[in-house]
């Protein structure tokens, strides 16, 4: 590639992230070749399982075309991180070689739609506004830059200097680029073996609130996140992508369902409901405090199929001691809990999704509708360009420069003092973050149509980060030994139904059985147990119970508690080598609901826990040489989640 004149004013990363701008705007032509490309013919022609397969994905990745990754100084834009997708080496921030440690099978690059026109303005030479100090504070890799942009989204008016007056000239780029965006994930499209899915992040803000957040009693504005990734099922898509300056989540849908038809279709994942300050599972609102209307709800069910149960920004499951609760939630839990009283810059109730699937039986109950049934995923939300690197083992942060080594992920300074250690530094680190977790899908074959078709019908799970493979059914007409028959997976489709799906009362109080098995990821820890954490609403209050139905070691649920001793699984701190403890390489059973009440409506989702392993943090702490933050525990259970099943009477 040549390079032009301009890059040479530009410093370190930016002038690398900036480069990767010119390649992408160089690389359109070469994207065109496939423009015509046949994909119904070519994904006809892939092989389909009906049984179907587990495919691992990413579907919340950032790269340099996102205003905030190119200020954080990645190198790495859409060529690379598809090509990193595929396993192939790409040179990350500060020259580091990375690798992932498996291909994935599919991924969606989600750029935030608000920022790709003011992007390309800022850095390309003789653009009307280059010369504004907003371009050249943000090229500069200036966060100042960063902090206006995102007071801009949460007002809802883009910036003057940059796009004019009434934001007509960044609108105007950003439609060029979206098509980019669709003609370089065509030409990394491979049916059969890689797929792209064509996507973008939209990122609507709540108010700033000022919150001691993290674990790090630091005060900071932060918006309140109402963020959705749009995942389109084709390369049929409209001519622009409908942004945060555009208007709200509820208007987002309604933009959905207007202009993507036909063969067009799309879908929306909320994420980091965790810091959605308790709007995302407001009672009786939408996300600009205006009271519900069916019509509204209906849309956000018809859309929005699936949610995010986790990231690199923490868990979004459930909080220990906030709202529905049980003693695995006080895992990855990156917000501190809300005070009484107080919603804004904490975590409550209303910003988990054991909540949240609950409070959406109560409202189907009152008007006919559930908003809240959502599937399962989970992601990264890396801004590094590097999809599904979740490797507790190798973690490198996800904001390019600012949590680039250890020390400053740590809140330690790089380099050794006169005593010979390390000291705190005076800014705080980064260990509330975590890298990240996968999607999963059970699909009939790895192309774009049956992985989308997989997401939209929510047979779908998540994993904080390792390769568990886990499939849940349900039926009243299940055997009670269903998971040790050899047709097992044949008799579960045709009799009863999967994550994601729907069962009707039978006529009778019989319980229904659910069929459960997780398979381990040879490349992380042994299985430990498998729970089903069932909800229902009860005298109008939403409850939740969690059962061990499978544990690994021969070790029996407690017929009383429902809960497994544990297997005594433990990570030798000093090495964070296994310590004690065997677990499973598999895991199934069939189960009923010992509390089954056929006149209440229910959700049942499953949950797969890993033996213990170390925390990145306490792994890198080992390697500087310091202690390990107390706030956070140094071993984990790696753990997936699956979409639910919902149960409702006649």
């Amino acid at each position: 590639m040549k390079a032009w004149p301009w890059i040479a004013g530009l410093g370190g990363a930016a002038l690398i992230a900036a480069m990767s701008l010119v390649q992408f705007r160089g690389e359109v032509a070469m994207a065109s070749e496939v423009e015509q490309a046949d994909w119904a013919a070519a994904e006809d022609a892939v092989p389909a399982d009906p049984l179907k397969q587990a495919y691992f994905g990413e579907l919340h990745l950032h790269t340099n075309h996102s205003f905030d990754s190119f200020i954080f100084g990645n190198p790495l834009g859409p060529d690379e991180a598809y090509r990193f997708s595929q396993g192939e080496p790409v040179k990350f921030y500060g020259g580091q070689m990375r690798q992932i440690d498996r291909p994935l099978d599919f991924v969606a690059v989600t750029d935030h739609a608000e920022f790709l026109g003011e992007l390309w303005l800022c850095t390309t030479p003789g653009s009307e506004v280059y010369d504004t100090e907003m371009c050249a504070s943000m090229r500069a890799n200036n966060m100042a830059a960063f902090s206006k942009l995102a007071t801009s989204v949460t007002a809802r008016k883009r910036m003057a200097d940059v796009c004019h007056e009434n934001g007509e000239l960044c609108v105007a780029t950003a439609g060029s680029l979206w098509t980019q965006v669709r003609l370089t994930a065509n030409r990394y499209y491979k049916p059969g073996k890689f797929t792209t899915l064509i996507g973008y992040e939209f990122s609507a803000n709540a108010p700033t609130a000022k919150f001691a957040n993290m674990g790090n009693k630091t005060k900071a504005d932060v918006p309140g996140m109402l963020h959705r990734n749009v995942i389109f099922r084709s390369d049929v898509v409209p001519d622009r992508a409908f942004s945060a300056y555009d208007g709200s989540g509820e208007d987002m849908h309604k933009w959905m369902e207007a202009n993507c038809t036909g063969a067009c279709r799309v879908l929306a994942i909320p994420h980091n409901i965790n810091y959605s300050w308790g709007r995302f599972f407001w009672d009786g609102r939408n996300s600009d405090g205006t009271p519900w209307a069916k019509e509204i709800l209906e849309r956000r069910a018809r859309v929005e199929p699936l949610i995010e149960i986790f990231q690199i920004k923490g868990s979004s499951e459930c909080m220990a001691g906030v709202g529905l609760t049980d003693e695995e939630c006080g895992f990855e839990n990156a917000v501190s809990a809300c005070q009484p009283g107080k919603e804004d810059g904490c975590a409550s109730s209303n910003a988990f999704v054991r909540n949240g699937l609950v409070k959406g039986l109560k409202v189907e109950d009152e008007m006919g509708v559930n908003p809240f049934k959502y599937g399962i995923i989970a992601a990264t939300d890396s801004h590094n360009g590097n999809p599904g690197d979740t490797r507790e083992s190798s973690f490198a942060g996800h904001l390019g420069g600012q949590d680039s080594t250890l020390g400053k992920r740590l809140g330690y300074i790089d380099a050794v003092g006169p005593d010979g250690r390390h000291e705190k530094a005076r800014k705080f680190g980064f260990t509330m973050y975590n890298p990240g977790g996968l999607a999963g899908v059970w699909a009939q074959k790895n192309t774009r149509g049956a992985i989308w078709d997989a997401l939209h019908s929510r047979e779908t799970f998540g994993t904080s980060g390792t390769r568990i493979r886990v499939r849940f059914f349900g039926s009243f007409a299940y055997p009670g030994d269903l998971h040790r028959r050899p047709r097992m997976l044949a008799t579960a489709y045709v009799k009863g139904v999967p994550m994601g799906g729907d069962l009707k009362a039978a006529g009778n109080s019989k319980a229904p059985r659910f069929v459960v098995q997780a398979l381990r990821d040879p490349q992380s820890a042994p299985l430990q147990k498998i729970q089903i954490v069932k909800g229902w609403v009860e005298n109008g209050e939403l409850k939740s119970r969690t059962f061990d139905v499978v544990c690994s070691d021969g070790i029996r649920p407690d017929r009383k508690t429902g809960l497994c001793a544990d297997n005594s699984a433990m990570v030798d701190p000093a090495t964070c080598t296994p310590a004690t403890g065997k677990g499973a390489a598999q895991l199934a059973t069939t189960w009923a609901d010992p509390a089954f009440d056929a006149g209440k409506r229910a959700v049942y989702y499953v949950r797969v826990l890993e033996n213990p392993t170390c925390r990145w943090s306490a792994r890198d702490s080992l390697k500087l040489g310091v202690p390990h933050d107390p706030k956070w525990s140094a071993a984990i259970r790696e753990r997936a989640w699956t979409s639910p099943i919902w149960y409702s009477p006649r």
